[in-house]
């Protein structure tokens, strides 16, 4: 049963997000563990610093910002649309240094928050589509760089995923490459680094898991292959800024 993107977030928050969206702990473990460190090296090649302040937009039960974001950054604001998920992320806060409030993300406005020396978007704007491009123009008037990981929307075998029952249920239609940059662009921004990783869906069974594992980084590093990766890790800068 189709219960809706609000209900499904609510849900997922209250018993956590690897936990309601893995069909496995150990894949959900290799996926999100890899691909956060990533995206805080992303991150850092786009010249934040250990001292930087920084937005975590759609931050979920706020295991990405406390376990990748904190360790490395003075402030960490984290924003979601889900109240289970916020109280989950207030409750396994890593320090004082991160403060998480429950707001629309796709409504909130960003002026108010202040300017960020970076802004972490990890799979959050697929699931706020129609609303990405207000919120990339506003984005641009707070940070001048910006960590996005989305699904990779020119996979096949993601886009008929998308049409399933559970995936409509999280409010899934992920953007094509094109289309995702080409909005980032008209928001002000260029892109440093685009990179295509990870070669698990969430639902990976363990023994495949186990299997492929070791092919993973050849595969993401053939252009041939590389169509097969589930996730689109970037980093923007502001048009006229560079990094550094």
């Amino acid at each position: 049963m189709n219960i809706g993107p609000k209900s499904y977030w609510e849900n997922a928050g209250a018993v956590g997000y690897g936990e309601a969206m893995f069909g496995s702990r150990e894949v959900e473990r290799h996926v999100n563990r890899r691909l956060w460190r990533i995206a805080v090296e992303i991150g850092f090649r786009l010249g934040l610093t250990s001292g930087s302040r920084v937005l975590d937009l759609g931050c979920g039960d706020g295991a990405f910002a406390n376990q990748a974001l904190a360790p490395n950054f003075a402030a960490i604001d984290g924003f979601d649309l889900s109240e289970a998920a916020i109280r989950r992320a207030q409750a396994n806060a890593a320090g004082p240094h991160l403060r998480f409030a429950a707001r629309d993300v796709a409504r909130m406005p960003l002026a108010e928050l202040g300017r960020y020396d970076g802004a972490f978007l990890i799979g959050i704007l697929h699931h706020v589509k129609p609303a990405t491009p207000a919120i990339l123009r506003q984005l641009r008037g707070v940070t001048d760089r910006v960590v996005v990981l989305e699904p990779n929307g020119n996979h096949l075998m993601r886009k008929l995923l998308e049409l399933t029952p559970d995936y409509r249920a999280a409010g899934e239609d992920s953007f094509r490459r094109a289309r995702l940059a080409r909005l980032f662009a008209e928001a002000g921004y260029h892109a440093v680094v685009r990179r295509r990783l990870n070669l698990f869906p969430n639902f990976t069974p363990r023994p495949l898991f186990r299997a492929l594992q070791p092919l993973e980084a050849a595969i993401e590093a053939t252009p041939l292959l590389r169509a097969l990766c589930t996730v689109e890790l970037c980093g923007f800068v502001a048009a006229q800024s560079e990094p550094g």
